[in-house]
């Protein structure tokens, strides 16, 4: 029951003018639902299906045959009525799919008069591509056991019972013998699947039927469980007490949708909605302590939905009310960080003259260096030769020399260290006795061989001596030269440590500079935006409360709803 003040100011917040006459209110709720939906993204994406047997249903042409059933007249969709359900389904001339298999639904659950059925069938068949009268006598594309029919995949053997029942003998309609065997193909498995209903849907809409026949077939479809009426019913025939259409499975739909709203944990939210289906719509006084246990989870996560969806509209409230306040925060920002841009460019610009100082500090290093280094070659040559040449002196004698004293050697070993002895340009006579003595063995030796040997000693020691004085002499401006090129190595390698400080901090204040500037340019971007941003936060505010609105008037009034629902009482038998 729809009544009382705050539903009239919801009907004429909708623009629904609660005192016309010519609109009963099941009527006007309809149109207020449908409105309700256009407005809200949130209340579209909840209600503008509803899930009946498996099979997406549009909820607005079920509202709009409600409507029409519960209105002024004998209890039957009239003509004019059926003129008022079209346009519910009507979207830029064409009917989509899902529209005509809702259409299916209504012309067999809600009671049509003769004309009202005649009437939009053939409108809507001349307005999809779907050829009826070719698929009641041709094959149509089966695969298999099933046949798909604008989308939805039919029993193929009910159909197939009924296209041999209009092209065989007789009067091409499905007549009562025939429809005996449509019941054996609906009930081959035992029991009547949603598909098997569906399919009973179309073809009880698309197959012409005897009035005996489709009569029979509701009765034996009625007694397995099944409840489907004839698609329109005789003006001549006293009105049906309309059919009230069960909305629970498009309310659980809506909840299980609704749970999904909380994301914070998604394997929970998922699990209870797989498991709500199975409880909820249980009467309460029916339900295990399990259903209980678990429609008390899935009142907590839409408490927690609840919240979610409120706190969006506090957070775009609060930015809409706090605009004065955001845009007096932005102007600050902007001139901060204006200021911090001007200091970084000041900083780069004192960083690259001091790199240009450490730069020139460097270079003035490099010749100093280069020359102590150079005196510090040529003034030490002659130093280096004597080195050199007093080196090979007494390796000559511990290597050659001394080994050859020990033991006879060979010509080989004669001549080399004559070749040494003429470089070292000892005396020639000295030079050409030694091959007497140092041919002979130590024992073949005799007085003079001797004195030859001991003069050659005493010369070359003499010779080595020599060599050690002079380079004593070399010492002081050996070692003035190497403190000369060592003070200015460590100058240089001063200033070059330097120049690569100074390089780097360059490059530092030249990144500062770069991030500053992208501040300042983000600063003002923000300030610009600042009114975009809060048209967009006013319409997301709206949008926020038409969700919040939404789902609490719709999954969660639904769930309450059937929470505490209980089994309605038994009918009294007359």
């Amino acid at each position: 029951q729809i009544a009382g003040s705050s539903v009239q100011r919801a009907l004429t917040d909708m623009d629904i003018d609660v005192r016309r006459p010519s609109l009963q209110p099941a009527r006007q709720v309809a149109l207020w639902s449908q409105r309700v939906r256009l407005r809200s993204p949130f209340a579209f994406k909840m209600a503008y299906y509803q899930q009946i047997e498996g099979v997406q249903c549009d909820r607005a042409i079920i509202d709009a045959c409600t409507a029409a059933v519960a209105g002024r007249g004998d209890g039957r969709v009239s003509l004019e009525d059926a003129h008022e359900v079209f346009k519910s389904i009507k979207d830029g001339g064409k009917v989509t799919k899902t529209e005509v298999w809702t259409l299916r639904y209504c012309l067999t659950e809600y009671n049509f008069t003769e004309a009202a059925s005649d009437w939009i069938t053939s409108t809507v068949k001349s307005l999809t591509h779907w050829d009826g009268e070719k698929f009641a006598k041709e094959e149509g594309h089966a695969t298999g056991y099933y046949e798909k029919v604008d989308g939805l995949d039919c029993d193929h053997g009910i159909i197939a019972a009924c296209r041999k029942a209009v092209s065989g003998a007789g009067d091409g309609r499905v007549s009562k013998e025939d429809a005996k065997t449509v019941l054996d193909e609906a009930l081959d498995g035992g029991k009547v699947t949603d598909k098997e209903k569906w399919t009973l849907r179309l073809c009880l809409s698309e197959f012409n039927w005897t009035e005996a026949a489709q009569d029979w077939i509701v009765d034996e479809l009625k007694a397995a469980g099944v409840s489907l009426k004839r698609p329109a019913a005789s003006a001549s025939k006293p009105a049906k007490k309309a059919k009230v259409v069960d909305l629970v499975p498009g309310q659980v739909k809506s909840i299980k949708e609704a749970l999904s709203i909380y994301q914070k944990e998604p394997a929970l939210t998922t699990m209870l909605a797989g498991m709500v289906e199975h409880s909820l719509p249980v009467f309460k006084e029916d339900r295990h302590a399990f259903q209980t246990e678990v429609l008390g989870m899935v009142e907590k996560v839409l408490g927690l939905a609840e919240e979610q969806l409120q706190g969006e509209v506090t957070a775009a409230q609060s930015l809409v009310e706090n605009g004065d306040a955001e845009k007096a925060k932005r102007e600050a920002a902007v001139a901060d960080t204006e200021k911090a841009y001007t200091a970084c460019q000041e900083d780069t610009k004192a960083k690259s003259q001091l790199k240009a100082e450490k730069t020139a500090a460097f270079q003035a290093t490099v010749d100093p260096l280069k020359q102590a280094t150079t005196a510090q070659k040529d003034g030490d040559a002659n130093a280096v030769l004597l080195s050199k040449e007093r080196e090979t002196l007494a390796t000559l004698v511990e290597k050659e020399l001394t080994p050859l004293k020990e033991a006879a050697g060979g010509k080989r070993q004669l001549n080399s260290i004559t070749k040494a002895l003429e470089k070292a340009q000892l005396e020639d006579s000295l030079i050409q006795c030694i091959s007497l003595p140092l041919m002979k063995k130590p024992e073949a030796r005799g007085k003079f061989d001797g004195v030859v040997l001991q003069n050659l000693e005493s010369t070359i020691q003499q010779k080595i001596a020599d060599l050690d004085a002079k380079i004593a002499a070399e010492g002081p401006g050996r070692e003035q030269r190497g403190a000369a090129v060592a003070a200015a190595q460590e100058a240089h390698d001063a200033a070059k440590a330097a120049k690569e400080e100074a390089i780097a901090a360059l490059k530092a204040a030249e990144e500062a500079e770069e991030a500053a500037k992208d501040d300042a340019a983000a600063a003002k971007k923000s300030e610009k935006g600042l009114g975009a941003e809060l048209k967009k936060a006013a319409k997301t505010l709206e949008e926020a409360k038409a969700a919040l609105e939404s789902f609490q008037t719709g999954p969660l009034a639904a769930f309450k709803e059937l929470l505490e629902r209980s089994a309605p009482a038994a009918e009294a038998e007359e």
